[in-house]
C-alpha cells in the first residue's frame, strides 16, 4: 500500500525530539516494516526521516510564532497543501494519513481527488490545547478548521478520552490506537547503567527519574514534594531529570535550596537516541501527571519506561492505567504523599520493584510496539477503501 503522511504542523519537525516528533517518526518507520512504502510531507525537518521513508520538505519560510503568528501559519498550511498536491499525485497514494494539526485540515478534498482512503490522526484537541496553554486569537477559525479536517473523516485517537471529542466535530469512524514502543532499542546494554551513573556523578544512589518536557501538566513540582519527604530516611536518594521546557527553571531554583541541594540532577534536552541509556540508568521513572477530567494523552514517557524495564510510578489517569495494565503503580494525581508512599514501597522491596519492571518490558513488548500500532493503522485503512463504518476498537 502507498501510504502519503501529511505533517502540517510546523511545531513538529521531523527528526526533533519531542514526544510528537517521536510519534511520527516511529509511525512511518512502522508503516515501512509492514510493507507500505510511505511518502512524509512536512514543514519542518531537524533531520533525515526513518530509512525507507522518502520525506518530501514543504518550507514554508519563517512563520512567527505565538498569537502574531496566527494567520501566517493558516496561510502556511494552506500553501502546504497546494505544494503538496503534485508531489502525491505522481505518488498516487491509496491512503491519505493527515495528523490534526492547528489551522489545517484540507487533506480531505486532496484525497477525494486523489481516489485514495483518508485517515485522520488526533492526539490532542489542538485548539483547545493551544487556547488554553499557549493563547489563542483566533479559536472560531481553529475550530472551523479543526471541523473540516475532521468531518466524515475515519480517525485513529490515542486515548478513548478523545472519542467523544472526534465524533463532535463529525468524524465518520473512531478507533482507538494509543501510542507504542520500539522494544529492542530498550534492552540495557552490558555497563550501561554504570556508565551512565558515573557520568552523572550518581553512583550507588537510589535513583527515581523523569524523563520528557517540563511542561506543566506533567507534575515535576509533586515529584519534588515527593522527594523532599523521603530525603531525611533515605541519604542515598536522588531524582534525574532528563529533558527540557518551561518548567525547568523552577526546578532548578528547587534544586539549590538548603533541604535539596545535591540531590536532583538536570540534564536538559537529550537526543532519543540517547534516551535508552538513561532510563537504564534508574531505579524507578515517575509520571507525575496532575488533575485532569479529560486527560486525553498516551505518554510516550511511560510505554518507554516499561520497555526499559522500570517499575513506573504514575497518577491514577485512564489512559495510563490502561497502558501500565497493572505493571505499575498509580496514586492519586497530584498527591505528593501518596507518590512519596509509593516511591518508598517499591524502594524497600527490589524484588517486587523488579517484577513489575519485568512484567512491564512483557506488555510493552507484546502488546504496545509500534509494529502493532501500523498493522492497525493498515487494517483501517484498507477497510476505508470500502463502505465507511462506525469503528471503536479496545484499547
Amino acid at each position: 500500500m502507498r501510504v502519503a503522511y501529511l505533517l502540517a504542523d510546523p511545531g513538529i519537525p521531523v527528526g526533533g525530539r519531542k514526544g510528537a516528533s517521536v510519534h511520527v517518526a516511529e509511525v512511518s518507520r512502522a508503516l515501512v516494516t509492514r510493507g507500505a512504502s510511505v511518502v512524509l510531507l512536512a514543514q519542518r525537518v531537524e533531520a533525515p526521516a526513518p530509512p525507507g521513508v522518502r520525506l518530501v520538505h514543504l518550507d514554508p519560510g519563517p512563520v512567527p510564532k505565538g498569537v502574531e503568528g496566527e494567520l501566517a501559519r493558516v496561510a502556511a498550511a494552506e500553501g502546504f497543501l497546494r505544494r503538496a498536491e503534485p508531489v502525491l499525485e505522481a505518488f498516487r497514494p491509496d491512503a491519505v494519513v493527515e495528523r490534526l494539526s492547528l489551522f489545517s485540515g484540507g487533506s480531505r478534498a486532496l484525497a477525494e481527488r486523489l481516489g485514495a482512503a483518508r485517515l485522520v490522526e488526533v492526539n490532542a484537541p489542538v485548539a483547545a490545547e493551544r487556547a488554553q496553554h499557549f493563547g489563542l486569537r483566533n479559536r472560531d477559525l481553529a475550530d472551523a478548521l479543526e471541523r473540516r479536517a475532521l468531518d466524515c473523516a475515519q480517525a485513529v485517537v490515542v486515548s478513548d478520552a478523545l472519542v467523544d471529542w472526534v465524533r463532535s466535530r463529525g468524524a465518520a469512524a473512531v478507533t482507538v490506537i494509543p501510542n507504542g514502543v520500539d522494544a529492542a532499542r530498550y534492552r540495557v546494554r552490558s555497563g550501561e547503567r554504570d556508565a551512565v551513573r558515573a557520568s552523572l556523578g550518581l553512583v550507588d544512589r537510589e535513583l527515581v527519574g523523569f524523563v520528557g518536557s517540563l511542561k506543566p501538566w506533567h507534575g515535576l513540582p509533586v515529584l519534588v514534594d515527593a522527594l523532599e519527604r523521603l530525603v531525611s530516611e533515605r541519604p542515598r536518594l536522588s531524582l534525574l531529570v532528563v529533558g527540557d521546557g518551561p518548567a525547568r527553571e523552577s526546578l532548578e531554583r528547587r534544586a539549590c535550596s538548603r533541604t535539596l541541594a545535591g540531590r536532583i540532577v538536570l540534564t536538559g534536552s537529550v537526543a532519543n537516541a540517547d534516551v535508552p541509556a538513561y532510563l537504564s540508568a534508574l531505579d524507578i521513572a515517575a509520571a507525575p501527571f496532575l488533575p485532569s477530567a479529560g486527560f486525553y494523552f498516551s505518554p510516550l514517557k511511560v510505554v518507554e519506561s516499561m520497555a526499559a524495564g522500570l517499575p513506573v510510578v504514575a497518577s491514577r489517569l485512564e489512559p495510563i492505567d490502561a497502558m501500565l495494565g497493572g505493571t505499575g503503580e498509580l496514586v492519586a494525581p497530584g498527591d505528593a504523599d501518596a507518590l512519596a508512599g509509593a516511591i518508598r514501597r517499591l524502594l524497600d522491596d527490589p524484588v517486587r520493584a523488579h517484577a513489575l519492571g519485568e512484567a512491564a518490558r512483557r506488555r510493552a513488548q507484546t502488546q504496545l510496539s509500534w509494529d502493532r500500532v501500523a498493522e492497525r493503522i493498515l487494517a483501517l485503512l484498507r477497510l476505508a477503501q470500502g463502505p465507511v463504518t462506525t469503528l471503536k476498537a479496545a484499547v
